[in-house]
């Protein structure tokens, strides 16, 4: 394991950047690998594949380490219960860092599950009753193929989805959108070598976002309602390993559909009626505030001190659909009482994602169409 120089934490000896902190961890990297890398993006801010990226740097020399204890545990286990094999130890220990290495030696570990595949769609659309569109996305995927020396491969897939909804005066919200867009994307390259941020870390980037967003509204002096903001939601993925994170009342949804058919939505709305109900005010009473669906947390109109995303880290388990939307497409329980005809079918895979991508948006203009609407759909594909 590395330590980290700034926070101290421990990250495997593969890693380039802390998990935890972000800052850059001191290794040789090797020279001698030829990267195969696909990269798709939707949006309108593309980003390269990091040309960084190179084979884990010292994935040999801890694989020969972990065969060592998975043998010594055997070696104990036989003298003190009952006569296991070190291959089914190593079936139990924990080795879903090392999925898909073959090296030539008489031991396999591998995962139950892994990541087969992600499909993902993703559009915006004016809405019927607006003559602006001030939400912005970003959708990006990449696989990454490695092969090199002593037969050592690294296979992994990840993506990276971004929705904001802006608000405030004249242009204000479709520049204040497209700043916290281009900020997180911009800020999560580092990322791609290794794996996911840390909390820490992902928090210190959108509150970077925000900063970008209120120095501009400083600079313009813009004040009141003519002060420039954004909503956000976030979800990142690399292999089985998933952070969602939002500001305001933007919504993650996801759909999974193993013993029975279901949708949860994952993130809580950063709005007055949560803030009262959070507060031990009575739902009857909290309804009747004519200010229940007023933002309480955005990106930008204040200083960061003011802003505390929300973050959730949790692996996947079973397949998932996930829909990333605006307020435009979700007003009025139109996901809650749509979800079974226009989003089921998509994880069933009864229609490809970008055909149900199109009905969900013809779903929002029909039965909302009062505000710009924007959705993300990102289908994990799961094998054991």
């Amino acid at each position: 394991m590395s330590i980290c120089p700034s926070c101290k934490v421990e990250n495997p000896d593969s890693y380039q950047f802390c998990q935890f902190c972000g800052s850059k961890i001191s290794i040789e990297i090797p020279t001698n690998t030829s990267p195969d890398i696909t990269l798709n993006i939707l949006g309108d801010e593309a980003m390269e594949p990091s040309a960084a990226i190179t084979q884990p740097s010292n994935l040999e020399g801890m694989l020969e380490e972990i065969k060592i204890q998975v043998e010594d545990l055997a070696s104990s286990q036989v003298a003190s219960e009952a006569e296991i094999s070190p291959q089914e130890l190593a079936l139990e220990s924990n080795s879903e860092d090392f999925l898909d290495v073959n090296l030539e030696m008489p031991m396999v570990i591998s995962s139950i599950k892994h990541l087969q595949a992600i499909s993902y769609a993703a559009k915006t659309d004016v809405g019927v009753q607006r003559d602006r569109n001030e939400d912005d996305f970003v959708a990006i995927f990449q696989t990454r193929s490695i092969d090199g020396k002593s037969q050592i491969s690294d296979r992994s897939h990840r993506g990276l989805f971004v929705l904001c909804d802006g608000m405030g005066g004249h242009d204000g919200g479709e520049v204040a959108s497209a700043i916290a867009v281009n900020s997180i994307t911009d800020q999560f390259r580092p990322f791609w070598i290794d794996t996911l941020p840390g909390e820490k870390k992902l928090n210190e980037i959108i509150i970077n976002a925000n900063q970008e967003i209120f120095a501009k509204n400083e600079t313009e002096q813009r004040q009141s309602l003519g002060r420039m903001g954004t909503t956000l939601v976030m979800l990142s993925i690399h292999d089985l390993d998933v952070v969602i994170a939002h500001v305001g009342d933007s919504r993650i949804y996801k759909v999974t559909n193993n013993l029975e058919s279901k949708l949860e939505q994952i993130t809580r709305d950063h709005e007055v009626l949560n803030q009262l109900l959070d507060l031990g005010i009575e739902l009857e009473v909290a309804l009747s505030r004519p200010d229940i669906h007023q933002l309480t947390q955005a990106l930008g109109p204040n200083p960061s001190d003011r802003v505390d995303p929300a973050i959730q880290f949790f692996a996947l388990t079973e397949p998932t659909l996930f829909l990333l939307c605006s307020d435009g497409l979700c007003d009025n329980d139109a996901i809650e009482e749509n979800w079974q005809t226009h989003l089921l079918p998509i994880l069933n895979k009864e229609i490809d994602v970008q055909t149900g991508l199109d009905n969900l948006i013809e779903l929002g203009d029909s039965v909302n169409g009062h505000d710009n609407l924007t959705a993300i759909l990102v289908l994990c594909e799961l094998v054991s």
